[in-house]
């Protein structure tokens, strides 16, 4: 064989001691630097993956060896002043699907009867089967149990990768025990499992809704208190750790972690859900009595303190299904839209979203209205604190001014002539408030603004609170007319929460207090987180400022000619003032309001109560289709006179009677007394009496004891023979006079027990609803009101030739 002379070069140059050396030298640098760059590279690698990725690595080896499961904390439960429950939750449970185990669950013999080993095809063939099987027997039942569509079930059932399908949330013991034993039944452990958690329940209802709120479907805080006090009232979920295995089956170890939930604070709020109830009702009567077609607000406070009793606003809505919008016009509205085709889903998707925001709204802290004339108190005390009027100074009404070239009307167009700074509250007149506000000047107006709180929110723990909207102080001191209007509460605008605020300073006794609906916060054993005691901003005015006003005041309602008079109630000494406000996008558009605080000497209550837009018979007219004068005076005083006496009753107060409207007569037990000498008693409680029957004895009469009646009123003594027994059909007796009242009830058998402005109003509500049933010779509570043309929609004087600045109020600010 012929010599390799390639080998032997190659052999020559490796024996080559001169190259030798080279490559050696050469071989070895290349080693080192591929070392060098090896151990870099698996430095860089080890680097990344033991501090780069260290907890994002170690966080997925945890979660592929362990399982974790959340247990939901306890929410606390928010009450009411009284410890009632406003909102509670209460365990349900989560239906949860596995379909990778459903598939995984599903065996077959893989050898028939004899141990032979059958065929790969008849298996899957079997098993297909089976798992279908397996398949409709969870969409029949469940589909049944959990009242969802089949359809659905059958879906999440074939993405087999997945372990966690929510099918139900939220489902009660009930359904949840039939889930139970479906799954028992059926050998179903691994594939359907329920997890525990919470439901938020509103025993109440619509009660206080936008003042609780409600949560969402995460059950955190979304309106209300719920969203406000939401970090106190989740409290922080538990956690239960165990080890799985590399199907997903739970193993029990000894490395188990358990970490026990920890239950939310409970909130306890100042609202009185009785007294949240009357101003609901009268809210909810209000409005359809007066035709209102834009809500209307009540707020319930108490002067001394801050704390809201209630705080009403319409419309409302059931916390149970914040969704749903179930008032009326709102509903009426969606349903238009709904069955117009022209309307698109996108459009009605939204007028939906709004109605809700409107719902869930609250009125009290977010509507900004124009107080009209219940803002005249405040002008007033500010005149009386500064010293540059008193009690007898004088002003003169003639109608109508002119200021900055605008004619500013009252609402007497005629005038009120002289009068002093009482009746100048008393008749409403915007003549006289003009005149104070010119004395008092724009510098003190603008202070006294500002120390009254309107600069700023109030500080109520809910959320939504909107600013008043003023004139810039700069632009407001040099405006006369600006001035003018603003001393009977138009052409800027406040919040209801914020203007009972500072009505409450000006009859407490001057302390602006800062208003709350939060008492306290407990743990769940019941300690005190935290506590809200009273909080005074500032002494505004003086005591004997207050009193006087207040005594002004009280003189709106029970005065002769008060525009207030017809929130008078028998037996309640009541101050308050009336208000009636236009707004400017419409001149039909009219707010009526009514703010009202009792006892008057020393007021536990301060009541504002608000309709916003009573609709007019038609366009230009100024009463309603059942012809009620659309005012202040008309519609919310007397019912927030009857209000403010609910109130008053519910916190134990007894009614004392008033010389100026007391002229009902209790009748008393009279029965087994002498003829004699029960009609000796009933002529000196200046009372009529027939005798029925024969006998020395009365053996029973008619009023029944405890009925109110008028003085004069005829009564009927029973001697010896029984009084007629049944009932009679209640009549209507809607907008009569107080004759014509009297005389209706005579005819059907009843006793007219008079309230309110009694002989010389109408017929403005009745105890019994016409056509009920009442029995034979009861004594009916009739409730008559006079008609306060004057403090109509004019009472706070816009309805003349003003028309406000607007360029230049913008520019300035206001």
């Amino acid at each position: 064989m012929a010599p390799n002379r390639d080998s032997g070069r190659w052999r020559g140059l490796w024996n080559n001691p001169r190259l030798d050396g080279k490559s050696m030298r050469r071989i070895t640098g290349l080693a080192i630097i591929f070392g060098i760059v090896t151990f870099v590279v698996l430095f860089g690698r080890l680097w990344q993956l033991q501090v780069v990725e260290h907890e994002k690595l170690e966080n997925s080896a945890v979660s592929q060896q362990t399982r974790e499961v959340t247990s939901s904390a306890n929410r606390g439960t928010i009450y009411d002043a009284n410890g009632d429950v406003l909102a509670i939750s209460a365990d349900v449970q989560n239906v949860i699907l596995s379909p990778r185990d459903v598939a995984e669950t599903v065996k077959v013999d893989e050898k028939d009867e004899f141990g032979n080993e059958r065929s790969q095809a008849i298996i899957e063939a079997e098993r297909e089967t089976k798992l279908q099987a397996t398949y409709e027997s969870i969409a029949d039942n469940l589909s049944q149990i959990l009242d969802i569509d089949r359809s659905e079930i059958e879906a999440r059932l074939q993405k087999t990768k997945s372990a966690y399908e929510v099918l139900a949330e939220k489902v009660e013991d009930d359904v949840a025990d039939q889930v139970r034993a479906y799954i028992d039944e059926n050998d179903l452990e691994t594939c359907i499992y329920l997890t525990d958690d919470s439901k938020r329940y509103y025993p109440y209802s619509t009660l206080a809704s936008q003042v609780v709120g409600f949560v969402n479907r995460a059950n955190q805080g979304a309106y209300g208190l719920e969203n406000l006090y939401n970090t106190e009232l989740s409290g922080l979920d538990g956690r239960i750790i165990t080890g799985k295995n590399a199907r997903g089956t739970e193993l029990l170890t000894p490395y188990t972690s358990y970490e026990d939930a920890v239950s939310g604070y409970d909130v306890h709020t100042t609202i009185d859900t009785t007294i949240q109830m009357y101003a609901e009702k009268t809210l909810e009567e209000g409005i359809a009595k007066f035709d209102v077609i834009n809500g209307g607000f009540c707020v319930v406070m108490d002067p001394d303190t801050g704390a809201v009793l209630a705080l009403a606003s319409s419309p409302d809505y059931d916390l149970n299904s914040p969704s749903t919008v179930s008032d009326a016009v709102l509903s009426s509205e969606l349903a238009k839209l709904q069955n117009d085709a022209t309307v698109t889903e996108e459009e009605y998707a939204k007028a939906l979203s709004e109605a809700q925001l409107e719902q869930w709204s609250n009125r009290c802290l977010n509507t900004e209205y124009e107080p009209g004339s219940t803002f005249k108190p405040v002008v007033m005390a500010a005149a009386l604190e500064e010293g540059v009027i008193d009690d007898n100074s004088s002003f003169y009404c003639g109608g109508a001014t002119e200021i900055g070239g605008w004619t500013i009307r009252c609402s007497a167009r005629s005038g009120h002539g002289s009068q002093n700074t009482r009746r100048v509250l008393m008749n409403s007149c915007n003549m006289g408030m003009i005149q104070i506000a010119q004395k008092l000047g724009g510098d003190k107006f603008y202070e006294y603004w500002e120390n009254f709180g309107f600069t700023s929110k109030t500080g109520i723990e809910l959320p939504g609170e909107r600013n008043s909207v003023f004139w810039d102080q700069d632009y407001f001191v040099n405006a006369p007319t600006e001035q003018a209007t603003a001393s009977f509460g138009q052409r800027f605008t406040t919040t209801p929460v914020q203007m009972v605020t500072a009505l409450s300073a000006v009859v407490n006794g001057g302390h602006l207090m800062e208003p709350y609906v939060v008492q306290s916060v407990t743990d769940s054993e019941g300690n005190v987180v935290s506590y809200h005691e009273p909080q005074e901003v500032r002494q505004v005015i003086s005591q004997e400022t207050s009193d006087l006003v207040r005594s002004y005041m009280e003189s709106v309602v029970n005065g002769v000619g008060g525009t207030g008079k017809n929130a008078r109630v028998s037996g309640y000494h009541i101050a308050g003032k009336t208000g009636s406000s236009q707004t400017l996008d419409s001149e039909d558009h009219i707010i009526v309001s009514f703010l009202g605080c009792a006892p008057a000497d020393d007021p536990e209550v301060i009541v504002l109560l608000g309709y916003d837009w009573p609709q007019p018979a038609g366009p230009g007219q100024n009463r309603t289709s059942s012809g009620i004068y659309i005012s202040g005076g008309d519609m919310a005083a007397p019912m927030c006179g009857e209000l403010i006496a609910n109130i008053l009753d519910y916190l134990g107060y007894d009614a004392s009677g008033s010389e100026t409207n007391d002229n009902g007569v209790t009748i008393p037990y009279l029965v087994g007394e002498s003829a004699e000498e029960a009609q000796s008693v009933l002529n000196g409680l200046g009372l009529n009496v027939r005798f029925s029957g024969e006998g020395p004895v009365v053996t029973d009469q008619m009023p029944t004891a405890g009925s109110t009646v008028p003085r004069s009123s005829s009564t009927v003594l029973y001697l010896g023979q029984e009084k007629p027994s049944g009932t009679v059909e209640m009549p209507d007796l809607s907008g009569m006079t107080y004759a014509e009242a009297e005389a209706a009830l005579t005819q059907a058998g009843l006793y007219l027990n008079a309230t309110g402005t009694g002989e010389t109003g109408r017929v403005f509500s009745q105890g019994v609803a016409p056509g009920e049933e009442v029995e034979v010779g009861a004594s009916v509570e009739v409730h008559f009101t006079d008609d306060i043309t004057s403090d109509a929609g004019l009472d706070s004087g816009q309805a003349g030739n003003w028309v406000p600045p607007s360029e230049e109020d913008e520019e300035a600010g206001g």
